[in-house]
């Protein structure tokens, strides 16, 4: 136990720093957000530092953990190579931009080889309170688990357009799982917790900001995904609790580019029509993150401690989400990249669509 609690204070540490000097680390890895006047409308350059930060802790947390016998050694390993290799995908689209057949390649990839790595992920049967549980064959499950982390992990990326909402929801998920799982899942989703909030202080900071990247909204969604994963095949999470943490960020993604596709525009261009740029066009960028973590927080803690209110949370939340984002202000669908140069190097991809008025 001591030897846990000093690795998870090196972690702490190591997160802490690589934050504090995080202009330094990223102009040196090549990885600044540079603001372009129509897209990207932050007021200075800002290092994409942030996932970095948060997974070197984790991932040296974990790694001396395992030198000290800690949890399960193919989940960890799973965690450790899968986590690390999502998180360089992201990371190499940080540096140079990657295509988006190319990204959700290796997201598959990563995705086939957890579960090579842990058959303990691939429980073929999905998990209800209120319904008979499902089992399915194996090809089905892990096609419908595939395609699930892939929406997972590119709604998390398109709703990172504003400060604060993916690390929040990175906390709150990360809390959730500490509380539904055991053994090694629950310190693992506790660590991660806590480096979350680490990095949610900095990107929070009105100078000396810090963006997360792609290599922390794929790489720590991806985590996030295998401990949902994991703690689902166990039977410590239902389905419905599992979909109502996840619905904001996914039934936004969906909408955006079903719109953006009827309005005959490229699902790969970016706009001021989140869900996100939707709540500041109506109460202001700070009670917009307030309320867009509220009714993610609320919902996800409720449906986590007390799992047959899922059901109503889910019905709470697709009123409260249509209610909101049926009504478009004026201005909030205007493509951003209207007054841009088109070229090739200006357009983003649907997995990395940061479309940031930060």
């Amino acid at each position: 136990m001591g030897n846990m609690l000093a690795i998870t204070a090196i972690a702490i540490i190591v997160s802490t720093a690589i934050c504090w000097r995080a202009a330094g680390i990223g102009r040196v890895l090549g990885v600044l957000d540079r603001p372009d006047n129509t897209r990207k409308l932050h007021r200075r350059v800002t290092p994409q530092i942030g996932g970095v930060a948060v997974l070197s802790g984790f991932m040296l947390w974990l790694a001396i953990g395992t030198a000290f016998g800690f949890g399960d050694s193919e989940f960890v390993t799973t965690v450790l190579l899968c986590g690390s290799g999502v998180a360089l995908v992201g990371f190499t689209d940080d540096q140079n931009g990657t295509t988006p057949l190319a990204r959700l390649a290796f997201l598959v990839v990563f995705m086939l080889l957890a579960f090579a790595l842990d058959p303990s992920l691939l429980v073929p049967r999905i998990n209800s309170m209120l319904f008979v549980d499902v089992d399915l064959p194996v090809v089905i499950y892990s096609a419908l688990v595939v395609i699930a982390a892939l929406g997972i992990v590119n709604s998390v990326n398109m709703a990172d357009g504003q400060d604060g909402i993916a690390g929040g929801m990175f906390a709150i998920w990360t809390a959730c799982l500490a509380y539904s799982t055991t053994g090694s899942s629950r310190s693992i989703a506790a660590v991660l917790h806590v480096l979350c909030l680490v990095f949610l202080v900095f990107n929070l900071k009105p100078r000396g900001k810090v963006f997360l990247g792609d290599c922390g909204s794929y790489g720590i969604t991806f985590v996030i995904g295998l401990l949902v994963i994991l703690a689902h095949a166990g039977d410590q999470v239902q389905i419905e609790t599992v979909i109502v943490w996840f619905f904001i960020p996914v039934i936004d993604c969906l909408r955006v580019v079903i719109e953006r596709m009827r309005r005959g525009r490229s699902p790969f261009l970016p706009d001021r029509d989140h869900f996100h740029h939707r709540l500041e066009d109506r109460v202001g960028k700070t009670w917009g993150l307030v309320v867009y973590l509220g009714s993610v927080g609320i919902t996800s803690l409720v449906s986590t401690i007390a799992p047959h209110w899922a059901p109503l949370c889910l019905c709470i939340l697709s009123g409260f989400y249509f209610g909101t984002a049926g009504k478009r202000a004026k201005e909030a669908v205007a493509p951003v990249l209207q007054r841009a140069d088109l070229r090739s190097g200006n357009v983003i991809s649907i997995a990395n669509d940061r479309g940031r008025v930060a």
